[in-house]
């Protein structure tokens, strides 16, 4: 009990020192991949999911972000989705709380029973994501990225889309995180 005691003190003190400093950049984000059926006799659903992001500390603890979002899914119907954003992340020791701003266009191919076939819907918006997490060091620089984070539609959907974006999409995510400095 007294080295378990030990060791977590000594893991408060030594992350109570960690900060990153004024100029330090950041590669880093998330991927994932998911292949799931309704049932044994369905098709199955592939979707894809890659964010790439880039960071860079304009003071100590305080990171700008530029984001990249790609997602795709296969299946009955397919989607995709082409992204851009930019969001802040303020740390304190290994974990973080930020907002990002997202610009995104997505398309659908949706299977027609009738006379259409395949039609193409394509719709554009703009979302509000706040996030958390911890970072776990992997390695001098590199830290597995703990996550969570939960996207707001803002506005109305622009080109096919019509009406209030009131979507809302809860996300927990596993990333790799890459600190340096010039």
């Amino acid at each position: 009990m007294k080295k378990a005691l030990v060791l977590v003190a000594t893991l408060i003190i030594i992350t109570s020192a960690f900060a990153f400093d004024k100029g330090t950049m950041n590669l880093g984000g998330t991927a994932s991949l998911s292949i799931s059926k309704v049932d044994s006799d369905d098709d199955s659903t592939t979707e894809l999911a890659v964010r790439p992001q880039f960071g860079y500390f304009v003071a100590d603890n305080i990171c700008i972000d530029g984001i990249l979002i790609y997602e795709s899914q296969s299946g009955d119907n397919d989607v995709s989705a082409f992204g851009i954003g930019i969001g802040g992340r303020y740390f304190y020791n290994r974990f973080y709380g930020g907002l990002d701003f997202q610009y995104q266009s997505v398309t659908r191919d949706v299977y027609n029973d009738g006379s259409l076939g395949v039609v193409e819907w394509t719709s554009t918006g703009m979302f509000l994501q706040p996030k958390v997490g911890v970072l776990l060091p992997v390695s001098e620089n590199v830290y597995v990225d703990l996550g969570a984070s939960y996207q707001l539609g803002i506005g109305e959907w622009g080109s096919d889309g019509s009406g209030n974006n009131e979507f809302s999409d809860m996300q927990f995510n596993i990333g790799l995180q890459y600190f340096f400095t010039r």
